[in-house]
């Protein structure tokens, strides 16, 4: 079994976007994943690093999610992602996703798998 992350319980979660620090990269960078619920409830769990640049989606205000909720946006850019895929919809990176991260519900808790 792989070491995790606990995040929150499950039920604390809401509509929000939880930031979670992460080890650092190759290179000795920060780190973060974000978590959330998606349009239908589903727990999701992405890399907070844009794919047009490799800078963090909020550029440092905490602010993810677009102004109807259903996307996380790129503060720098204004690329759109999807929330159930991290696909992304419209901006400079429109065709490539988020990178996906393991995340689970054990014993009620919120779970990132590293």
């Amino acid at each position: 079994m792989s070491d995790a992350i606990r995040v929150c319980r499950r039920d604390a979660l809401g509509d929000g976007v939880r930031v979670v620090p992460l080890s650092k990269d190759e290179r000795g960078r920060p780190r973060e994943a974000l978590v959330l619920l998606d349009e239908e409830g589903t727990l999701r769990a992405y890399l907070n690093r844009c794919e047009h640049l490799p800078i963090p989606l909020d550029a440092g205000s905490r602010e993810f999610l677009s102004a109807d909720r259903r996307y996380l946006v790129c503060g720098t850019h204004g690329a759109l992602y999807r929330l159930g895929d991290g696909f992304c919809v419209e901006g400079p990176c429109a065709g490539r996703s988020l990178l996906a991260l393991p995340v689970r519900v054990d014993e009620g808790w919120v779970e990132i798998e590293v």
